[in-house]
Order: structure tokens, then sequence, then C-alpha cells
């Protein structure tokens, strides 16, 4: 089966039908890519303002980062399981199909408040254990404490711009999300700056900035999908509340193990950085650009996925396992593609590109060498995201969950800090450890999901 399949896909990349395959995904995908980038640059914008403010702040809020991160895993596992079934009913224009999944998607969103909250409370009041810099604690406890008045508004969004997407309305939500872009980056610029007579409110202003952001995109958002004329479809119609809270326990059900399996990784590169400021706050903030930058190009790909995993849900409305394989490999490798670009930026570029985020030349020196390890683990971690995309498509959730355990906790990370404390290489050995288990989940994932499309509808 494995030599079929590579057999296969080799035919694939040389025949006429791939150039069309991947252009559709990439005519879907660049909206997506674009509003995914815009999104996560206002997170790089709030770090080089907050580069200028001294590497205390930088620290802090690389680190405050990891515990908001680990709050809302489970929403980002969760919503990942959104777009596929709805992009399946509303391919068959399934009025009462799409009105419960939408209805439930809300569900949804109360369920992630619920959980996602409380764990980031918990967070601040065990924060003080991570053993960090005295200084940096303070700023990052404080901003925690403003970043969870922000969360209902981000987790909204989180639902709400995966109902769009699924309603190929992927143009929209890329202008909604630069609009967005433009308005965090001017309040960030306001707020951490104290301009316009307004206070100084270093990095609290970036937690500041980002509610009342999501919020405008939120409302703009309920007025896209419940003003189309289109979807009268599914708004005219009705749904029973059983079958609202089926679909949300099969939300909930698959979303879980989802959203284990990013927190297996994201934990891994959490666990990182907390090591790495045990170490020194120079190299935690020479840490913390790096990982600002490889986040740009990861999210970034994750509209690559999203469009992958809609094209997925498109094919599943017709059982059609050919549809369903075309979609997996174009995306995967639209994916790689597109890796070829930043690699090469990182690989060639690492000092000028740091030096964008601060004048430190410590910190310079330091983060110059990480994103020599960033850039060659570009491609491995574009294919390891659209890979894992496509099998939450097909609800395959529980056995990626343990490969990624395995690839990270029991061999990448355990090597990293063989590296990093044993033999001395600091913040770079934790990354060498990154390296080795994106190799490893790319090269398992891809394999996983070509076993399961043989097991999808007819031809």
């Amino acid at each position: 089966m494995k030599q079929q399949n590579i057999h296969t896909l080799l035919r694939f990349w040389g025949s006429p039908l791939f150039r069309p395959a991947v252009k559709n995904t990439f005519r879907l995908a660049l909206p997506l890519m674009l509003g995914e980038l815009s999104t996560i640059l206002m997170g790089l914008a709030g770090t080089v303002m907050i580069g200028h403010l001294g590497e205390t702040e930088l620290a802090a809020y690389g680190v405050a980062s990891v515990v908001f991160v680990l709050s809302m895993l489970v929403i980002w596992g969760g919503v990942r399981m959104v777009p596929t079934p709805v992009a399946e009913a509303h391919e068959l224009r399934d009025g009462p199909r799409v009105r419960t999944l939408v209805h439930a998607g809300m569900w949804l969103s109360v369920f992630f408040m619920l959980v996602a909250i409380p764990l980031l409370w918990v967070g601040i009041e065990l924060f003080p254990m991570l053993g960090q810099d005295p200084q940096v604690t303070i700023l990052a406890v404080e901003y925690l404490k403003v970043v969870a008045y922000s969360m209902p508004a981000l987790i909204l969004f989180a639902i709400l711009v995966n109902f769009a997407d699924a309603f190929t309305y992927v143009r929209q939500t890329m202008f909604i999300s630069v609009g967005g872009l433009a308005l965090d980056i001017l309040l960030n610029w306001v707020l951490i700056f104290g301009k316009f007579g307004f206070p100084s409110l270093g990095i609290n202003a970036v937690a500041i900035s980002t509610g009342i952001t999501h919020a405008v995109m939120s409302v703009l958002l309920i007025l896209l999908i419940w003003r189309k004329k289109e979807l009268r479809y599914f708004r005219e119609c009705r749904t029973r509340l059983e079958e609202v809270w089926a679909q949300t326990r099969s939300f909930i059900r698959y979303g879980i193990p989802s959203a284990l399996q990013i927190m297996v990784e994201f934990a891994a590169f959490g666990a990182g950085t907390i090591l790495i400021g045990q170490i020194s706050k120079t190299e935690q903030a020479a840490h913390q650009i790096a990982l600002n930058l490889i986040s740009v190009t990861y999210v970034t790909m994750m509209g690559v996925s999203t469009a992958g995993m809609i094209r997925v849900g498109q094919a599943l409305a017709y059982r059609s396992r050919v549809k369903v394989w075309m979609a997996g490999v174009s995306t995967i490798s639209l994916s790689i593609l597109l890796m070829l670009f930043p690699t090469a930026l990182f690989l060639l570029l690492p000092g000028p590109i740091a030096s964008f985020y601060t004048t430190d030349a410590q910190v310079m020196q330091i983060a110059s060498g990480l994103l020599l390890y960033a850039g060659l683990f570009q491609m491995a971690d574009a294919a390891q995201l659209s890979s894992i995309s496509m099998l939450r498509a097909l609800n395959d959730v529980k056995t990626p969950t343990l490969l990624s355990l395995l690839a990270f906790w029991v061999l990448g990370l355990p090597v990293g800090y063989w590296l990093a404390v044993h033999q001395g290489w600091n913040a770079k050995g934790i990354w060498v450890g990154y390296l080795i288990a994106l190799l490893a989940q790319a090269g398992l994932f891809m394999l996983r999901f070509f076993q399961l499309t043989g097991r999808v509808g007819r031809g």
C-alpha cells in the first residue's frame, strides 16, 4: 500500500491534473492566507513595538503569550473541526443541516468560554512557579489579567470566521482581517506609547487592542453571514434542539482530541520557552523573536490548510475518494512549495531580520543563530500542518495526538534539553529538538493520510 501511494503520488505530480488541483487550492487559499497573515501580524506589530520598550518587556510578553496560548488551545483545536462539515453541507445546500451546524457553533463558543477563561486564570495563579525573572513575572501577570477580559471576543471571532470561510466568503473575511490589522496597529501605537493624551499602558495595551479589534471584526462577520441573500436557504429553515445538541457534542468529541494534539505540540514549544527563560532573559528575548517569525509562516500556512479542509468537505459531499485524495495532495504540495521563500529568507538574511526587532547586539546575535534553525524546518512544518489538517477533515484526531506525543515529548524535546543544558547549546539546543520533532511528525502524518484516503466512499 505504501509503495502504491508513493507511485500514485509521483504520477499525480507529473500529470496534467496536478497544476489545476494546486491552482484551485491556491485560489481558495490566497485570501485565507492573507487573512491569517493579518491576524498574526497583529502579534508581530505588538512584538515590534514592545521590543522598543526593552528586553524585560519583550521577555514578559513572550512568556505570557505561552500561558495565553495554552489556555486557547482547546479553542483552536475545536474550531478546526468546523470548516469541513459546514463546507460539505453547504455544497449540497442542505439548509436544515447548515442551520444545525451554525447553532451548534454558537453553543460551542459558550463551551469554549467556560473552559478557556478559567484555564487562563489558573495559569495566572501558577505563573510565579515558572521561575522567571521577578520583573518579567510582574509584567506578565498584569498582562494576562487584561487578556482574560478580551477572550470572549477572541472566541466568538474564531467560530464566526470558520463559518464564513466554509461558506467560501474568503475574500470578505480577508478584507475584515486586514481592516482589523490596521485598527489593531493604530490602537497599539496609541496605547503602548501614550499618544494623543492617552496614558502609556506598555504591554497591557496589546491585550486591550486585541479585545477591541476582535469585537469589531466579530460584529462585521455576523452582518456578513446574516445578510447574504444566497444564505437565505438555511436562515429560513428550522432545526431541532436535539440535533443541535448532538452536533455540539460531536464538535466537542472530535474537537478535544484535536485540541490535545495542538496542546502537545505547543506545550513542547512552551516548555522550551520556559526552559530558555531559566537560562537567561537575553536568550529568551532572542527566542521570542525567532518564535514570532515562525509563527507568521505557520499561521499563513493555516490558510492553505483551511482551504484544503474546505475542499475535502466539498469532496465528501459526493463521497469521492479521488477528490479527497487530490484535495489533500494538492494542499500538502502547495504548502511545501510556498515555504521555499521563507526558508531562503531565514537562511540567507538572519541578521537583518533580527535587527528589525531589536538594537541589542547580544540579543540580535543569538536570534540570528536561531533563525538558521527556523529556516531548516520550514518545509517540514508546512508538511505536518497541512497533513494534520487533512486528517482532521477526515475526523482522525486520536492517532495524530499520539504521534505528536511521541515526536515531541519522547524524541525532540529530550534531545533539545540534553543539547541545551548538558552540552551548553542553550536556545540553539532546544531548536534542534524542534527540528527533529517536526521532521518525524511530518512523515508520520502524511503516511497516515494516505492510509485513510483508501477508506473514503467510492472512487
